[in-house]
């Protein structure tokens, strides 16, 4: 019997953190709390960040050259 009640006050914490967490897991996916972060906090940053990018202007190339022609 004093077996059963000191696994049980290490079991029962144990237990309510994992409980816990798993509470917390189902409700950030079944609401798909992860895909709204994305879409409303990384991406408009990643888009502000990579849009001012200076990229070439690849319509200025002509076929064949692996350089691009000074405009």
């Amino acid at each position: 019997m004093k077996i059963l009640r000191i696994l049980g006050k290490i079991l029962w914490p144990l237990l309510k953190i994992t409980g816990l967490a798993y509470l917390i897991l189902f409700l950030v996916f079944y609401f798909d709390l992860d895909g709204k972060l994305l879409y409303t906090v990384v991406e408009p940053n990643l888009a502000r960040r990579y849009d001012k990018m200076e990229r070439p202007d690849n319509t200025a190339m002509p076929y064949g050259k692996k350089d691009p022609v000074e405009a």
